[in-house]
């Protein structure tokens, strides 16, 4: 079956997705989706912080109208078919920005580096319970409850934690949507043992990766030759910075907005609709994961 999956990454109460004009605008890219039958993904950074702006936003706080306005923008992405994940907590750490640092330790870090792990972390429930990484998860599934919203997976930032940070997050989670560091170039879903529930933790990859800010024709040409050779087993899996499609979305006073047809997203929307690919929800695609891996077991339990 040709599938192809979606997220919408970086998103937080600050930076592109402050103002309720582009709250609207990132409304009018969901209606688009839903009404086109598109399930989407989308990685929220639950708080926001931009330090030379003085800016520290937690979604869950409730005397913050930004805070409000983007919790009540999350629930209406979530009635139109989003699937929400927690992007880290942060996505930054010392005095860098949001959805620009990273947050868990990486080799090569030469500023605002984020503190690594030690492997005590992995002996006992005390160790774990006290390590940095098992903290940012705790902290950012505390925001989600806050605003009465439930994550359904994680993906940290840049994709970079410490060998035994992602052990730590393996265990809190089963499901995590990046490329898995042990099958870096799979196009296909794939797992890592772990001390989740399942005993696994899965992994969604983005072979397609991203379109950047400053080279998105070049993106978007590569990402349709690229899934033109895709197999009917692979994913055509990619993230999207929504405020990419901001500049095409025209909000209008009691009107509907104006999206033009030729923003990027759209049209790699419909290049996948012209090559026989349907849209999943990460969702679905791990429940009939879960389902083939389950009858493969059975199968070869049989005498």
């Amino acid at each position: 079956m040709l599938e192809a999956l979606i997220r919408l990454e970086d998103v937080g109460p600050g930076g592109y997705y402050e103002t309720a004009e582009s709250q609207l605008k990132l409304l009018a890219l969901a209606d688009y989706l839903y009404m086109h039958g598109v399930p989407f993904q989308v990685a929220v950074i639950s708080r926001f912080i931009d330090p030379l702006r003085g800016v520290d936003c937690p979604m869950g706080n409730p005397h913050n109208p930004v805070s409000v306005r983007f919790v009540q923008t999350l629930h209406a992405l979530c009635a139109r078919g989003a699937s929400l994940g927690m992007h880290g907590y942060t996505h930054q750490y010392g005095q860098s920005i949001s959805a620009e640092g990273y947050e868990f330790a990486y080799s090569g870090c030469k500023k605002d580096c984020p503190p690594g792990d030690p492997l005590e972390s992995l002996s006992t429930m005390f160790h774990f319970q006290k390590s940095y990484a098992y903290r940012r998860f705790y902290m950012a599934y505390s925001e989600f409850h806050a605003a009465g919203l439930h994550p359904n997976w994680f993906e940290t930032p840049h994709y970079t934690a410490s060998e035994v940070q992602r052990k730590i997050l393996e265990a809190c989670t089963c499901l995590i949507y990046e490329d898995n560091p042990e099958a870096p170039n799979s196009r296909q879903m794939t797992f890592r043992r772990s001390s989740s529930i399942f005993g696994k933790t899965y992994y969604v990859p983005t072979p397609l990766g991203y379109i950047g800010s400053e080279t998105v024709e070049q993106d978007v040409n590569r990402m349709m030759n690229q899934a033109n050779s895709f197999g009917e087993n692979d994913l055509a899996s990619f993230f999207y910075h929504p405020f990419l499609e901001f500049p095409y979305i025209h909000i209008r006073k009691n009107a509907p907005p104006i999206y033009e047809d030729r923003s990027p997203l759209k049209r790699l929307i419909q290049h996948m609709f012209s090559n026989g690919r349907r849209f999943v929800s990460i969702l679905d695609l791990f429940r009939s994961y879960i389902i083939k891996e389950t009858a493969t077991d059975s199968g070869e339990k049989k005498p």
